[in-house]
């Protein structure tokens, strides 16, 4: 009996060795302490590094208010808003996967404070100066999304129009917060790369790296039900919460992207097709549409928001 239970514990506790590595893994962000120029890029294509290093130095040494706010579990969440003129249009903007605001957003930060709106560059939960430990893909991020809209209208006021701008994990996390009863001053939503679920992204980052990606969803749920206290639930996808959407949504996707798919954002499209509009770039990898053509890209950007502006 006494060899049975010592066999018993020696399995449970590799198991939860297993599980721990897998949440370390997949949903525990590392670079919390991170210089935020340094921080991993999202973008898959080593040829624009130089660009993205110089454009995100020229953000970082714009003056910045250094802002914070409350998550609904009572997580302190920061940002950097840089102010342009009171009543401007306010651009919040979500980073990707273990990525730097700042780094991430080094073109569209510029762009958008040059077009003449406020803008507002948030560091997602588990990164950076924000607090927590889990990213959850969208999940729990996307009501962090509702507490920065709050606390813009309590700072700004409700007549202020509030634009939202994701790229990679931030524009799932945007667009699952689409499907939320967002304020009405929130016009339009811009998503860059976004992946269709949660499970979908993992399973095929697990296919793409040698796992099974069945074996490589089970464990990825358990570990982060474990050591995250989260369940991912299936109907929280940002193709289920744009099917809910009142807002008109811009997705952008590099047709070349082997990171997240195209056929995602697609997928997404498909979810709410009188109120998505959907543009692909060629030959553009993931997070990448900008450099493949900055022209074009800058361009269907400002004609979404004048016309849902």
């Amino acid at each position: 009996m006494a060899a049975v239970i010592i066999i018993i514990l020696i399995l449970l506790i590799a198991l939860l060795s297993a599980l721990f590595m897998v949440y370390y893994k997949v949903f525990y962000s590392p670079h919390r302490d991170a210089d935020e120029v340094s921080a991993p890029m999202i973008i898959a294509n080593k040829r624009f590094n130089d660009e993205v290093h110089r454009q995100t130095l020229s953000l970082k040494n714009i003056p910045c208010r250094r802002v914070m706010t409350r998550s609904y579990d009572g997580l302190r969440l920061y940002g950097r808003y840089y102010h342009h003129e009171h009543g401007a249009p306010l651009c919040i903007l979500f980073h990707g996967y273990r990525g730097s605001a700042i780094r991430d957003f080094s073109v569209m930060g510029q762009f958008l404070q040059n077009e003449g709106y406020n803008v507002l560059l948030v560091d997602e939960r588990a990164h950076f100066k924000s607090g927590g430990h889990t990213i959850t893909y969208g999940i729990r991020e996307r009501r962090d999304v509702l507490s920065w809209i709050e606390y813009a209208n309590r700072r700004f006021g409700t007549d202020a129009p509030v634009y939202l701008f994701g790229i990679s994990m931030g524009a799932g996390t945007v667009l699952m917060a689409s499907g939320l009863e967002l304020p009405d001053n929130v016009k339009l939503i811009c998503a860059d790369c976004p992946f269709s679920s949660p499970k979908d992204i993992i399973c095929h980052v697990a296919k793409k790296t040698g796992w099974n990606p069945k074996f490589a969803w089970v464990m990825s749920y358990l570990s982060v039900l474990v050591f995250g206290h989260l369940v991912i639930r299936g109907d929280v996808t940002a193709a289920e919460s744009v099917k809910r959407s009142k807002k008109p949504i811009l997705i952008i996707h590099g047709e070349a992207d082997d990171f997240v798919p195209p056929e995602m954002s697609d997928e997404i499209r498909r979810a709410n097709p009188e109120l998505v509009e959907r543009h692909t770039f060629p030959g553009a990898g993931h997070g990448v549409s900008y450099f493949a053509d900055p022209e074009r890209y800058l361009a269907i950007v400002r004609d979404f928001i004048k016309r849902n502006g």
